[in-house]
Order: structure tokens, then sequence, then C-alpha cells
């Protein structure tokens, strides 16, 4: 739905996109027990890159720290604040990771965007995908392309020997998330950044010529919970899973019901599958769709102005009437007989206000917005 309402308007994605930026904060409320809620809304990039940061501190630990996952995640947040990095609770005393430990170095936090060359040279208005978030629109891939170092994501090329390593090259597991962007499981939106890279048909460590190749046609993204259970639940009685030749998996679940799970990459960019370009018909009928909700827009905007505006004056007038009929309703006399005196609400001595607006009722003009373009970070 993201793919679609950002290839369709992108205009209208890039100006919620914008009122979106003005309302960012941070919000931090005392909660019970002694904890407190802290609660951001941050550009998407910088809340990919902050819960990517978390990520490698709260994994730099070793295994036999106690906390979970959610918890180290938790004091690498503190440990952030004081500048450290996060300490690992084990009973090692000989860990180098436990105990007092020395500032963070200046770390350079990598965040990979998947776009067109035309999103990127500013030919084509098509959405981008930024790892571990979600689609974003075209005018954000090119400010933060501006200064990136960028890199053609293709499928490479597999030799005999790397097929029958267990582990994936680094180009091939950049594919394969490029291609699959979330987890592969049905239903499942973990993103592929997430997610380990798993083999459709198992690897066969003793002898991998016998099949489970490392190779893009038997690798799929799974999160850990569902590479859990497709990996121990997968009995003819399970979970059973095969992949097509077009990266389609078709699941069969432990009841026989039938699922099928499609790549995110080719939904995002259609050009990893088509097989032909658009038509000259079809691109004309594309751009005069787009003219038309470019002219129907500012109409759209008065609307919905109006309706807000309306609503507003509604509940204004409903509760000012509910307060001067109480009034009257304690004192036993109406205004007109004795007017408040109180500087605080003088509107009280006004009859009562009509409850209904007529049809030619004008909102006053809305407030203007700022038009500079908010930072990508």
């Amino acid at each position: 739905m993201d793919v679609a309402v950002h290839t369709i308007d992108a205009e209208a994605a890039k100006q919620r996109r914008v009122v979106a930026f003005d309302e960012r904060g941070v919000n931090v409320a005392v909660g019970p027990d002694g904890m407190a809620r802290v609660r951001a809304t941050l550009a998407a990039t910088a809340g990919a890159a902050f819960d990517k940061r978390l990520s490698q501190m709260s994994i730099a630990v070793c295994r036999h720290d106690p906390r979970t996952l959610k918890q180290r995640r938790a004091d690498a947040l503190v440990a952030l604040l004081d500048g450290a990095a996060l300490a690992c609770e084990c009973d090692d005393a000989e860990c180098p990771a436990r105990g007092e430990q020395p500032p963070t170095p200046s770390t350079r936090t990598v965040l990979n965007v998947i776009a067109t060359a035309a999103t990127v040279a500013g030919d084509s208005d098509q959405p981008g995908y930024l790892a571990g978030f979600g689609v974003i629109d075209a005018e954000l891939v090119r400010e933060l392309a501006r200064d990136a170092a960028r890199r053609i994501l293709e499928q490479p090329e597999t030799s005999s020997a790397e097929a029958l390593r267990y582990q994936p090259s680094e180009a091939l597991a950049r594919w394969i998330r490029g291609r699959d962007l979330t987890c592969r499981f049905p239903g499942c939106t973990v993103p592929a950044q997430r997610c380990d890279i798993d083999h459709t048909e198992p690897f066969n460590h003793a002898d991998p010529a016998t099949g489970g190749l490392t190779v893009p046609s038997n690798l799929a993204c799974y999160c850990r919970e569902h590479h859990r259970l497709k990996t121990f639940h997968s009995a003819p009685c399970g979970w059973q899973d095969r992949q097509l030749p077009d990266a389609t998996i078709v699941w069969r679940s432990p009841t026989g019901q039938v699922y099928r799970t499609t790549p995110g990459g080719p939904e995002v960019f259609p050009q990893l599958q088509r097989t032909r370009a658009r038509s000259e018909d079809d691109r004309a009928r594309i751009a005069a769709a787009r003219d038309r909700l470019r002219e129907q827009r500012p109409i759209n905007d008065y609307h919905r102005h109006r309706n807000r505006a309306a609503a507003r004056e509604i509940d204004g007038r409903l509760f000012c009437n509910r307060f001067r009929r109480t009034r009257v309703l304690f004192h036993g006399y109406s205004t007109a007989e004795k007017p408040n005196t109180s500087p605080f609400c003088r509107w009280v001595n006004d009859p009562i206000e009509a409850e209904t607006l007529p049809p030619d009722w004008q909102p006053p003009p809305p407030s203007p917005s700022d038009p500079n373009e908010p930072p990508p970070f």
C-alpha cells in the first residue's frame, strides 16, 4: 500500500512528510515503580540510525550476558547518554566487555537506501526503500543520495566454491536482503536487516554437493522466530516451504493451508521483474492521472481545512450554549436580567448561538505553512 501511494501521488507523500516532520518531538513521562517511559517521533533516517546503533551496542557483549535483548537495548540507551559502551554483565572476570567501559569512539552508522538510478538523478518520482524502516518518497531519496556512496544492487555471480559454503558472500547477502526486504514468513513484516538468511532446502554440512546450495534461488530472509519455527517444526506435520524460480515461497501450514509470499523488492521496484518497458500510451495515461491529482490537491486541502474549522466552530458554540444554560439553571435568572460581571467569560452574556452553520459559512484563512524543506536528519 505504501508503494502504491508513493508511486501514484509522490507530491502528496512528500507533503505529508513535511507536515509530519514539523510534529517531531520527544516526551519523557514518569511511570510506576520507579520507571519512566520515553516516546520519540523522529525523521525516518534518524530513527533507523538510532535503532541500528542500539542493536550494534546490544550485541557487542558476550553471549553469557544474562539480560534479554530488550533489556540490553534499554541499557544501551542509558550508555549513550554517558558516551560509553554497553558493559557486559556476565560472571567472567576476564570478559573484555565487562566492567567500566571507556567512552565510545565516534561511530559512523551506515544506512542503506535502495532506489533506481532515475529516481536519484531526478528523472523519476518512484519511491525508494530505507532498509530497516520502509518506503520513502523520491525527494528524500535524492536528499540522502547527495553525499552518499552509491553501489549497484544486482544479483551476483555465485561460483561453484561459494555455492558449497554455508555462509553467503557479502554481495549475495546484500542481494537477498534487497530482494526480500522483509521476513518471508506469511504475514511477517520484520525488516530484512534484522533477519537471518536461511537455506530453503537445508544445507548439508556433511556433503554440501548433495543439496541445499548457497545460491540466490535457495536463500531467503527469516526473522529469528520464524527461522526457528521453520528449523524445528518442519516435519511432515509442521511448516514446510518451497521456493519457486521467481523467488516466490510456497508455505504449507500444519493444518494443510497453503500460503504464498513474494519478495518485497519487485513490489517496490517493478523493474526487477518487468519484461518490457511501458508504452507511450501508458506513460501518457500515468502523466495525465498525476496532473489531475496535482490540480485536485489544493481543492482537497481547502475542503479538509473547512471541515475541520467547521467542526471546531460548532464544538465551541455547543460549549458556550451549555455554559449559558447551566448558569440560568443554577442562578434562576438570565443574563438579560442580571449580566455576568466576571472578566473571564463575558461571552456568557451573549444570546444563545445557532448550533448549525449556514451553507455560505467560511472559515478563517489557514495559517501559512513553512515552505522550507525539512532536513533528512
